[in-house]
């Protein structure tokens, strides 16, 4: 009987301490956003990375006039789409954690009103 009282006795030692782990992994992943098996996220997409990044700069301001279009959020860093006030078209790419905007894509203004019309 008292082998028994013990036995029950390490089973819900080991139910207590499973809760406690599960409750402490559930923690984890909500709270670290760096966490590699984090929830209520996307899984990483094998995307590549622009073949020529040009470095804008650590807060870059936006000329007067300009307009941001679309945005999209991929991973940690936001792409957006900027008409500048001479026409002309950029995609930058702000990473937040440390304020770094890269110019990924510019197209000049005769290729941002889209190829020309033909009779």
């Amino acid at each position: 009987m008292q082998a028994m009282k013990t036995l029950l006795a390490v089973m819900g030692v080991l139910i207590v301490l499973g809760f406690a782990f599960v409750g402490f992994e559930i923690y984890q992943r909500a709270t670290d956003p760096d966490h590699p098996r984090a929830f209520g996220r996307a899984a990483p997409t094998a995307a590549g990375t622009p073949a020529a990044v040009v470095d804008a700069g650590t807060g870059t301001l936006l000329p007067a006039g300009s307009r941001i279009g679309q945005m999209l959020v991929l991973n940690n860093r936001v792409l957006y789409h900027v008409t500048l006030p001479d026409g002309s078209e950029q995609i930058q790419l702000l990473d937040p954690a440390n304020g770094r905007v890269r110019i990924a894509v510019t197209a000049p203004p005769s290729m941002a009103a889209g190829p020309a019309a033909t009779p």
